[in-house]
């Protein structure tokens, strides 16, 4: 039903009923209408409702089922096996049967855009990624969020800010007396495209039951540091590269870090204007 497609969208993205009326003209009662059912939107009206909620007007007609196809699901396994996940692995984060996933990287079935905006957040990249310019569907926004701290951005100018620390002072182990968060500054280019040379990062090295599912973390392994999103399933962390090669880490939730290990947590990337 179309009220019921508007409302999933609605709330995928987040938005307040009263922010669709007053971005598309309507009143809350109308929309309501359409919400339920009881009326349909003539077609003027339902082009403002995709324009306002980033998608395609014939996804109205397409809906969230998704045909798999043999290409999809090559793209997510070939997706799968760059971030170093084993099947297993992308199943735990991504809280769902390993059987399923078998059956969509071998292309059957359908799946709901849900599963596969899912899977693309796991596996940091865009859903056209995975399934291609699917008609119905924007990915305007995916392709955004596959930023790393994507939802912690800030920006500050004219300059950076009086920092002593950079990512070599932490990476040495430089700044351990810091207490609580601190900023530091990206000295080199090791985190690119993801960070910049001149962003600065605000991070708080912390012990492994302070991480949150789908956090942004610097874990140094005794070696180096590696840009890492964090996922938790049951009782573990897996930690998975965001930028570069190499395989995930996992812990166990009430783990102590390896010997001389560490994680800092990414609370916020500044981007100089």
């Amino acid at each position: 039903m179309l009220g019921n497609k508007i409302r999933k969208l609605i709330k995928r993205k987040g938005i307040k009923q009263v922010d669709v009326c007053r971005a598309v003209g309507l009143s809350p009662s109308r929309l309501s209408n359409y919400l339920s059912g009881s009326r349909e939107p003539d077609l003027e009206t339902l082009s403002r409702i995709a324009r306002f909620l980033e998608v395609k007007l014939d996804y109205f007609a397409y809906g969230d089922n998704i045909k798999n196809t043999k290409e999809t699901g090559e793209n997510i396994k070939k997706m799968r096996e760059k971030r170093g996940f084993t099947k297993n692995d992308l199943a735990a984060v991504a809280k769902m049967d390993v059987q399923a996933l078998t059956r969509i990287e071998l292309g059957y079935g359908e799946f709901e855009r849900d599963l596969i905006e899912n899977l693309a957040s796991c596996l940091t990249c865009s859903v056209a990624d995975l399934i291609g310019a699917e008609e119905g569907y924007s990915f305007e926004q995916g392709a955004q969020q596959s930023v790393a701290a994507e939802n912690e951005a800030v920006v500050y100018e004219p300059s950076v800010p009086g920092i002593e620390i950079s990512l070599a002072d932490v990476e040495d182990g430089r700044c351990e007396m810091e207490k609580g968060a601190f900023w530091a500054y990206v000295n080199d280019g090791r985190f690119a495209p993801k960070v910049n040379e001149t962003d600065i990062l605000y991070i708080e090295k912390v012990s492994l039951d302070l991480i949150d599912d789908r956090d942004v973390v610097l874990y140094f392994d005794t070696d180096s540091l590696k840009f890492m999103r964090a996922f938790l399933s049951g009782g573990n962390i897996i930690m998975a590269p965001e930028v570069g090669a190499g395989a995930p880490v996992t812990y166990q939730k009430d783990d102590e870090l390896a010997a001389g290990c560490r994680v800092y947590k990414l609370h916020w990337h500044a981007v100089k204007l």
